[in-house]
């Protein structure tokens, strides 16, 4: 006699199964990236393989790096948490954290091209920043 699988339980099981790391679910992210109108070189420079921000304490720099679950601008940190996808759209939970203290936001992206994407607030649909990938 064959035992079927709860309903509840299987549902479950195909949730974890199909989970995905924040990394994953924001793969094509991946690297450093300047906002549009701003030369990569202006706002990073070569460190072995990979970029790095040329000087962090600077508050009109206008980069950031996705390193795993990891989002890093020139004054904070944000772990990626929840991840909802759309298509071409990405929406973020993030907890943040700079020298003195700590938020959570959320940030939504629209992936335009392999090396492109723009920055959005949903609510405010004509607040928008563009980003360009750096090459290391």
């Amino acid at each position: 006699m064959r035992v079927q699988p709860a309903p509840a339980a299987l549902a479950i099981f195909l949730s974890l199964a199909g989970h995905a790391s924040a990394a994953e679910l924001i793969q094509e992210m991946q690297g450093a990236w300047s906002m549009d109108g701003t030369e990569c070189s202006d706002t990073f420079e070569k460190s072995g393989d990979s970029l790095r921000f040329k000087d962090r304490g600077d508050s009109i720099n206008s980069g950031i790096i996705v390193s795993g679950d990891k989002i890093t601008g020139s004054n904070g940190t944000c772990t990626a948490g929840r991840i909802q996808r759309e298509k071409d759209r990405i929406n973020v939970a993030m907890s943040c954290a700079d020298t003195i203290m700590f938020s959570s936001v959320s940030v939504s992206f629209r992936i335009t091209g392999p090396d492109s994407f723009v920055r959005y607030d949903p609510m405010f649909s004509d607040v928008l920043d563009s980003y360009h990938r750096c090459e290391p």
